[in-house]
């Protein structure tokens, strides 16, 4: 019994690892050299703001897939139009040149190998702020343009960003811990040869610190053509798993087991540890729904009861902290 409560936490060690709260730096940074696979999914609502978060997109509906690179920016053909970047993000037949700064990161123009044009900024995008942790927040606005066909096109956007969560985010092939949520209102728009394309989103994007690139991202945008609406659109855009530093190694665990599992109306919580600190269980949304303080257990293999009368049918987890730092965590279903 004890072997396979072990490994059932080893299993989930990296979930809702309560801990100190992320600060987004200078690792967050692109790194020439680096590829990611970037998952695109249907929209999922993933609700919850403040610390120790759990962020479930477990169901999101995959659609396909994306690759991105970066390259130093010197190597790239349009490299020369932007002294000041320090690397370029490929996506398909579009390059963005990003300076990195200590302050943050800005996105300073981008080749359209398509049609193809350069877009110059005159005025650099910060889309990412250093130092950044929760409840910080900035405002940018930017200012370019590219020419096309002998047509001047001008580029202005603005965003206002915030950190608003850090704690978890779980995705199909698993769950990221350590990860900060900074929310954004995003506005672009682009005038020349008599029109107006805007562009307008709500966006939510989870960082870790480390990995250099967003983990996730949902975004919600709205887009219009000379006043009339050309559609609108929502989508989930996750990495892959197999990003280097995404997952960190498991803390000392505790074995932890629910059973009955799916739960009736009582649970009860069989868990081996020296000494355990609290209980704190969390349903689907991330939602806190028992935080219960535990004392005197010693070394040995414990039975804690848990009563979830009036508790809404649906999935939730189990966090438990131990007094030496170690953490158990597992998952049950409440029947309805």
């Amino acid at each position: 019994m004890i072997r396979n409560l072990i490994a059932c936490s080893l299993l989930f060690a990296a979930m809702l690892r309560l801990e100190a709260q992320p600060v987004l730096d200078g690792s967050c940074a692109p790194v020439p050299g680096t590829n990611y696979t970037l998952v695109v999914a249907g929209s999922i609502d993933l609700p919850g703001m403040g610390p120790d978060q759990v962020w479930n997109a477990a169901g999101a509906v995959v659609s396909g897939t994306e690759q991105i690179g970066f390259i130093e920016a010197e190597l790239t053909f349009a490299g020369t139009f932007f002294p000041t970047a320090d690397v370029a993000n490929s996506l398909g037949q579009i390059e963005t040149f990003i300076d990195i700064a200590d302050d943050g990161l800005y996105i300073v123009g981008t080749y359209n190998g398509s049609f193809p044009f350069i877009s110059t900024y005159t005025d650099p995008n910060k889309y990412l702020q250093f130092p950044c942790e929760l409840g910080d927040a900035w405002t940018d606005t930017y200012a370019g343009s590219y020419t096309y066909g002998g047509v001047t096109y001008t580029q202005s956007g603005s965003g206002v960003f915030s950190a608003t969560g850090f704690g978890s985010l779980v995705l199909p092939w698993g769950t990221v811990t350590n990860v900060l949520r900074i929310d954004a209102t995003e506005v672009y728009s682009e005038t020349g040869n008599g029109n107006l394309y805007e562009y307008e989103a709500e966006v939510s994007y989870f960082y870790k610190p480390g990995v250099g690139h967003y983990v996730a991202k949902s975004a919600d945008a709205s887009t219009t053509f000379n006043g009339n609406s050309t559609g609108s659109s929502a989508n989930f855009v996750f990495l892959d798993g197999s990003t280097v530093g995404i997952l960190d190694q498991p803390d000392r665990s505790i074995g932890i087991e629910v059973y009955p599992n799916p739960v009736g109306s009582n649970a009860t919580l069989l868990f081996t540890a020296a000494g355990a600190r609290s209980l704190q269980v969390f349903n689907a949304d991330g939602k806190l729904v028992l935080d219960q303080p535990l004392t005197g257990y010693g070394a040995g293999l414990h039975k804690l009861g848990i009563d979830v009368h009036g508790w809404a049918s649906g999935v939730y987890s189990a966090v438990l902290l131990g007094v030496g730092g170690e953490r158990g965590v597992t998952r049950f279903v409440v029947a309805p």
